[in-house]
């Protein structure tokens, strides 16, 4: 187990920095919000996230958090901004900065989804801000099962969803195109307006009907850097509006790497995805 661990080490992470270059738009803030004014011109709507470093201390992270919300403010662009709640250590002093900033910037904050052990500790701690901050939004991953029971607590707190299929599988097996689109059913005329993150224009189509069908508004989220031309024809044929995920930062998965060195399980499905086009870039969030 220990030889494994150190194979996730030095293997796994160059493998995934070299395929996930292709998917940041570079190192510094800068090259996102570059990337946001060009999806502008083209009438798409942007998300822009910060990938931290591994053991990339939280204070750093919130401060790459507030940056971002600073650039954003006043703007013209259609731009929230994406935090992941364990690269702040689940602080609550520091998460409270960077709403109290988002705020004041009138910028929105989405809440990230890693693997299904992080839920309960970050849903924990949005419980206790939801009260005082406005403009926040979720994302459900929809190959987990406890998904549509999380769907029911996001819906109580009127917080806007985003569903991915979502990279780490939990102990249910629930196959995920399956569960991504009964997660969608599920919310289908029960909230106003849902996020749909897919490259796959056969399940997104399935999907965007069901919502059309119920009365609910879609909107179709990519990810930068993955082949979008197809399901882009599916948004046009739909008229659905369209919003990018744009990471920036280090060009690989800190959570990835982590999860792969506590569990050597990983380690083969994480080199294989990375290396043969797998889905462990997909849906990072």
């Amino acid at each position: 187990m220990s030889s494994l661990r150190r194979l996730a080490s030095t293997v796994v992470r160059p493998v995934i920095e070299r395929a996930a270059r292709a998917y940041i738009a570079g190192p510094e803030l800068d090259d996102a919000l570059k990337i946001a004014c060009g999806l502008h011109t083209r009438g798409y709507s942007a998300a822009i996230g910060y990938w931290d470093a591994a053991n990339e201390a939280p204070r750093g992270v919130a401060d790459a958090y507030l940056q971002a919300i600073s650039c954003m403010a006043g703007g013209t662009l259609d731009c929230y901004v994406s935090i992941k709640l364990p690269a702040l250590d689940y602080s609550r002093d520091l998460l409270e900065e960077v709403l109290a900033s988002a705020m004041s910037a009138n910028v929105r904050v989405h809440f990230d989804s890693l693997g299904p052990e992080t839920v309960d500790r970050s849903f924990a701690l949005i419980d206790r801000v939801v009260p005082h901050y406005s403009n926040l939004s979720v994302t459900l991953p929809g190959r987990w099962h406890r998904s549509l029971r999380d769907a029911v607590w996001a819906r109580e707190r009127n917080l806007p969803i985003r569903i991915v299929k979502g990279q780490w599988a939990d102990e249910s097996g629930l196959d995920p195109d399956a569960g991504f689109l009964a997660l969608v059913k599920s919310l289908a005329g029960n909230i106003p307006r849902l996020a749909v993150a897919s490259h796959n224009p056969t399940l997104a189509r399935e999907c965007f009907k069901s919502l059309e069908r119920a009365g609910t508004q879609g909107e179709m989220e990519l990810l930068h850097g993955l082949p979008s031309q197809a399901v882009l024809a599916t948004a046009r044929e739909m008229n659905l509006p369209v919003r990018v995920y744009v990471p920036y930062g280090h060009a690989w998965l800190p959570y990835c790497i982590s999860q792969a060195q506590k569990n050597p399980t990983i380690l083969w499905r994480t080199l294989k995805d990375a290396v043969f086009g797998g889905d462990v870039l997909v849906d990072p969030r």
